[in-house]
């Protein structure tokens, strides 16, 4: 998935390395993940958000879960995002950064439905 999707460095909202299972081959490969207010972004390496496109990303606005996965997987510490086409499942080095990261992606999807005026259906 190519996309001309740029990531300023004051938009990112948490960043590091994690394992990420590839859409086609169900391999487990290392990749940095970038989360912003808007996307959640795999890229080959540290600093790839900077001048080339993601491998994957997912739009927050269309995920609908993030939670933990490890009876899905069959490894600990691993975590699933789902969004209405596709579903990232990735594994964090810790039980503390799988936390981390779930919480923080949760925090990014339930922000834009707080924030939008009028969202109340109000006049």
């Amino acid at each position: 998935m190519s996309t001309a999707l740029f990531i300023r460095d004051q938009d990112i909202v948490k960043q590091g390395y994690l394992l990420k299972q590839s859409k086609y081959l169900r391999q487990w490969k290392q990749r940095w993940i970038v989360l912003t207010n808007q996307y959640i972004c795999s890229f080959e390496s540290q600093g790839g958000h900077v001048g080339s496109a993601p491998t994957e990303y997912l739009l927050l606005k269309d995920c609908t879960t993030v939670r933990s996965a490890d009876d899905e997987t069959g490894r600990e510490n691993s975590f699933k995002i789902e969004s209405t086409d596709r579903t990232f499942f990735l594994i964090a080095s810790s039980m503390e950064e799988k936390e981390s990261w779930i919480g923080v992606i949760g925090r990014q999807m339930i922000r834009p439905t707080v924030l939008i005026p009028g969202s109340g259906g109000r006049a």
